[in-house]
């Protein structure tokens, strides 16, 4: 528990002094203290607990025996007037059908699934802080567009204003200009909102408080490879094939019921009646194998058998079934990836052209070759338009990515 905590302490300083916190120093706070980080360790280290306890079955038993009672009024011959016993015993199997091995497998097989559970609860953390700190950080874009649209749409409400009361120019453009300008005013008080809210939600999962002017948009890196060695490798993947084989374990465990056990018990000590004579004269020990064989329970052991057989065939069946949804969803996320992608560069590569458009527009307004201001206004919108068009890419660009990186068990870079 303290390693989680330098880190936190580490990267708060880090973050005072530089005054940013980019994305992967939020997942790191964020991973330090998630309580589903914190839940599957616990998990992990109570599966390694029952392997020990599973390895603790191949050694013998020793246990301690004390007993002290007195009869009266009753045949002796039953009661023998009483007991006292002092002495320890030893049991030991020796032959179990595979029980303990087949029970020690199925007990390092849910380690390995806890394991795999660990890492999936880590890149699940990481997503939920990357999609809320992209989304951040395309609704504090969002809002600087509106927000110096909106200074520029107030200029021109007021310049029509002016030439209204001129009678330069139509009175029924004035409601065309204040629809655009409290459109802009709400888009930005609409990001501003969603800002704050994402901001808040990253103070929650961090830990620190986590200001808007403190996010920095992370450098455009290229997509990791997924090929068949990363799907096998993924976290989700690894857990279906540990429980598929814990399963399997199961079932021998099951089958070992219907096979022949042997054991060895041993005592010694003092059993006798009278606690006197018992210790002056009845010390002694003994020792026994056993040899069990069911021969007949009512068919309970292979209905139990049975039921642990269709377990494992549905866990196995399980596996393909992970694997299937895995590349289902890899695919749709790669694909959304690529058209992200796309859209960025061809709405990049038009936002010039928007631009000249509103400059040519305006300069034709004020040279008097025939645009009106709500020409102008249009242009303006055909800018904005194209300016949020490049932020909604890039966020489903890089929510795409995260999306990835989640599937297949990806916390941190």
């Amino acid at each position: 528990m303290l390693r989680p905590a330098l880190v936190a302490l580490v990267l708060l300083a880090a973050h005072t002094a530089a005054a940013l916190l980019p994305v992967e120093d939020c997942v790191r706070l964020a991973l330090a203290r998630s309580p589903a980080t914190q839940a599957a360790a616990a998990d992990l280290r109570a599966a390694q607990a029952r392997v020990r306890a599973a390895r603790a079955a191949y050694w013998p038993k020793l246990t301690g025996q004390a007993q002290y009672g007195h009869s009266e009024g009753y045949d002796e011959a039953i009661t023998n007037g009483g007991v006292t016993l002092l002495g320890l015993a030893i049991e030991a199997p020796l032959l179990d059908g595979g029980e303990r091995a087949a029970a020690l497998a199925a007990a390092r097989a849910r380690v390995t699934s806890a394991r795999a559970l660990a890492r999936q609860r880590q890149a699940d953390v990481a997503f939920a802080v990357r999609s809320t700190y992209f989304a951040a950080l395309a609704e504090q874009a969002d809002a600087a567009i509106y927000r110096r649209a909106g200074d520029a749409l107030a200029d021109y409400r007021a310049l029509l204003e002016r030439q209204v009361e001129l009678g330069l120019a139509p009175s029924s453009d004035l409601p065309r200009a204040a629809l655009a300008l409290e459109t802009a005013r709400s888009a930005v008080r609409a990001a501003d909102a969603a800002l704050g809210a994402a901001a808040q939600e990253l103070s929650q999962l961090t830990g620190v408080t986590v200001e808007a002017t403190a996010l920095t948009a992370p450098a455009a890196s290229p997509p990791l490879p997924v090929d068949d060695d990363a799907i096998e490798a993924s976290p989700v993947l690894a857990d279906a094939r540990a429980s598929a084989e814990a399963a399997r374990r199961d079932a021998d465990v099951a089958r070992s019921e219907g096979r022949g056990h042997l054991g060895l018990n041993a005592d010694g000590g003092f059993l006798g009646v009278n606690p006197a004579p018992t210790f002056r004269d009845n010390g002694g020990g003994e020792f026994l194998f056993g040899f069990t064989m069911p021969l007949f329970d009512g068919g309970a052991i292979a209905a139990r058998t049975a039921a642990a057989t269709a377990a494992s065939a549905s866990a196995e069946a399980n596996v393909g079934q992970v694997r299937q949804d895995l590349v289902i969803a890899l695919t749709h996320a790669r694909a959304d990836a690529q058209r992200a992608g796309a859209d960025t560069v061809a709405w990049q590569r038009l936002q010039p052209a928007a631009d000249d458009a509103l400059l040519l527009m305006r300069a034709r307004y004020f040279g008097g070759g025939g645009a009106t201001l709500v020409d102008v206004l249009d242009a303006l919108d055909q800018t904005i338009a194209a300016r949020a068009a490049v932020v909604r890419s890039q966020l489903d660009q890089r929510m795409a990515a995260a999306a990835v990186e989640q599937l297949l068990g990806r916390g941190m870079e």
